[in-house]
């Protein structure tokens, strides 16, 4: 996949953990992707075993169909579907077995109707050296040689995919460095920047890469992901990320899971919609602007809340929660509800409330071996 006139690619990431589309989700947000004039849409969901646990199993006629329909939905969309596969999870050595089950199924994804691809070695507990390096070659070069497949780059994650991975710097990481000097240099290299979750992305930031490396880039941003923090989700503008359009082929958002919000992260990313556009296009309640701030970004700070503060905050929960109904509404109560719970036990610590029971809280909220560990127990 390459840029197309020059402009750089735009596209969304379904490769979260936790969620899975159901096939109406995926049509609504390839819809929205349609009229944002957005370029691609990669398919793969961490919760579709066929993917990533099972991935050498071939799709059933089920499954089968669903795919199918993503397709025709991206083409009327104008976008195009790229299919990942994630075959990196236990592979020990590229045996005659492995190179079988991994072309049936790449040959079963083109059938279906797929294109492009994505090979993705990411998130595997394995040691990041050049031992996997060169096996993770065997496998791309393997599906780069497939008939029809090798019509048009993959795009490949590595397993180190930001710069904390590389445990120092990327031009002095083995398993990088065996995989630079290697790779076909058409390949598209999916990156998260400095972090998993980076707060920003910068030319900076990229140059260590771009010099390891001559491949295109693409940005697998995370700057909207909620997985990791499933009390939160995140919709504020989208920035730290200037000029990136000179120097990666493209950027793809992996957001929530949520068909309405991850349309809203499109909006930021893609048009700049400010707050106030939001809240007005999706019949939000006006109040909503008072709590916005908290569910900005990851990287927002916030001073102590004063109980003036505390109060008004609280004074939009029955509006928010209980008045306020719609698909949205529906998506964002969970994270709604935990707000206005932590602003209420907030209240109770600042008042001094003898009844408080930060055991009993944390029992409520996170698992035994936590609550025993943030316990000390």
């Amino acid at each position: 996949m390459f840029r197309k006139n020059k402009e750089m690619l735009k596209g969304y990431i379904e490769g979260y953990y936790g969620r899975f589309f159901s096939e109406q989700d995926r049509c609504k947000v390839l819809g929205h992707m349609g009229k944002l004039n957005m370029d691609f849409y990669l398919y793969g969901p961490k919760e579709d075993s066929f993917h990533r646990v099972n991935w050498e199993k071939p799709y059933p006629d089920s499954e089968i169909k669903t795919l199918k329909s993503f397709i025709r939905d991206s083409k009327k969309n104008s976008v195009r579907p790229v299919f990942a596969l994630s075959p990196g999870m236990n592979i020990t050595k590229f045996s005659n077995k492995y190179i079988q089950s991994l072309t049936k199924k790449m040959l079963q994804a083109q059938k279906i109707g797929f294109k492009d691809f994505a090979i993705l070695f990411d998130d595997i507990d394995q040691a990041r050296n050049a031992e996997l390096a060169e096996i993770h070659l065997k496998i791309i070069q393997h599906v780069s040689s497939i008939k029809g497949i090798n019509k048009n780059p993959l795009m490949i994650c590595p397993t180190v995919y930001c710069k904390s991975f590389a445990r120092g710097e990327i031009k002095d990481n083995e398993y990088l460095q065996v995989l630079a000097a290697n790779i076909d240099p058409n390949i598209n290299i999916l990156w998260t920047g400095d972090e998993v979750v980076s707060k920003s992305i910068s030319l900076k930031n990229l140059k260590d890469l771009k010099s390891l490396f001559k491949n295109p880039i693409i940005i697998w941003d995370n700057f909207y992901a909620n997985d990791y923090c499933p009390t939160r989700f995140f919709i504020g503008p989208y920035k730290g990320r200037a000029l990136l359009d000179k120097v990666v082929e493209g950027i793809g958002i992996n957001p929530t899971g949520m068909p309405i919000t991850d349309s809203i992260c499109l909006e930021r990313f893609a048009i700049s919609k400010t707050d106030h556009q939001i809240i007005d296009s999706y019949n939000i309640p006006k109040n909503f602007k008072f709590i916005l701030p908290y569910f900005l970004d990851p990287f927002k700070k916030h001073q102590n809340l004063t109980a003036k503060k505390i109060d008004k905050l609280l004074s939009t929960q029955n509006e928010l929660c209980i008045e306020w109904k719609s698909e949205l509404q529906l998506e964002w109560a969970p994270f709604l509800w935990n707000f206005y719970f932590d602003l209420i036990l907030l209240k109770k610590i600042n008042d001094g409330q003898s009844e408080f029971s930060l055991e009993e809280w944390l029992k409520r909220r996170y698992s035994d071996p936590l609550t025993r560990t943030i316990l000390r127990k």
